[in-house]
């Protein structure tokens, strides 16, 4: 046998092996992944159904206060929730994260109806959520919420402002109806001192 024979049959052999490892790595991450997304979901509904309670759901490992922290959140004696998933979870080195659709109501007035991410660690060979933070209110809606109150009471007030000036000057008519139109408020503010 020649030296180029001898290296093709290697090359061969060696490509053969690298195939059949992949292959073998791959096929025997799949079912612990699809076996730990069945067990994630399975966590899901048992707390959307109440069969399992908030403390049991809970990462054990937490402190005792973020533990408090997280269980205040579900300290009302009736509650509705529903956690239902939006898409698999993305599962790494025995943590997860899920996108989920989550109604809360706990009769109470606090209710919450978003899209979030629930995050999920492995304690063992069970799977629990990290956190109850999925069950908060976004800080980019307390943002947009505060925005909009703070446009809102500059609105009014510049409308009862000027309202104010118009009537101690007695102009009524077309000015009255321009105050609740910025566009026109600093002319108004220029003829209106």
């Amino acid at each position: 046998m020649s030296g180029t024979a001898r290296a093709k049959r290697a090359a061969i052999v060696l490509m053969t092996i690298g195939f059949m490892g992949v292959a073998i790595i791959l096929y025997a991450q799949a079912p612990t992944s699809t076996k730990d997304a069945d067990q994630i979901k399975s966590l899901m509904t048992a707390f959307s159904k109440h069969s399992k309670t908030p403390a049991e759901v809970l990462n054990p490992n937490l402190s005792q206060s973020d533990r408090d922290k997280n269980l205040e959140r579900l300290s009302a004696p009736n509650y509705e929730l529903s956690i239902v998933p939006e898409g698999a979870p993305t599962i790494t080195n025995g943590s997860a994260a899920a996108p989920v659709r989550v109604h809360f109501d706990d009769q109470e007035g606090n209710t919450l109806n978003a899209s979030a991410t629930a995050h999920f660690i492995k304690v063992g060979n069970m799977w629990y959520f990290s956190n109850f933070d999925f069950m908060r209110i976004p800080l980019f809606l307390i943002f947009v919420i505060v925005i909009c109150a703070l446009i809102g009471i500059a609105y009014a007030t510049t409308v009862l402002v000027l309202w104010r000036r118009l009537m101690k000057q007695g102009r009524f008519g077309i000015d009255a109806v321009k105050v609740f139109f910025p566009i026109f408020w600093p002319s108004l503010f220029r003829a209106v001192p």
